[in-house]
């Protein structure tokens, strides 16, 4: 085997074993902190986190499309199948944000 391509089978595997659990901590996180009731005087700092903790979850989200991720070749893979829940519920955060932001 090529060693570019074992570099990046390892890395990919790497990322799939990582990103599951960061996205859903991403997006956990993320709703938490836009839960919390801000004083008008904190609102533009407020916002800016928020923008940084979406910014966050969209990298994850880049993260698991370059690395083709979850792996559609592979069916009945449970890891598979809750990371693609996640990426849609990560999905669905980042739009209903760019929604707001409209």
């Amino acid at each position: 085997m090529n060693q570019n391509i074992k570099i990046e089978n390892t890395t990919r595997e790497q990322i799939a074993e990582f990103l599951p659990k960061a996205i859903e901590l991403a997006v956990k996180s993320y709703k938490d902190f836009m839960v919390e009731t801000v004083p008008k005087k904190e609102f533009e700092t407020h916002h800016k986190s928020a923008k940084v903790a979406i910014s966050h979850i969209e990298l994850l989200i880049k993260l698991a499309k370059w690395a083709d991720l979850p792996d559609k070749n592979v069916e009945g893979d449970k890891d598979a199948e809750i990371l693609a829940g996640l990426m849609a519920t990560a999905e669905a955060e980042l739009n209903a944000y760019q929604d707001e932001e409209k």
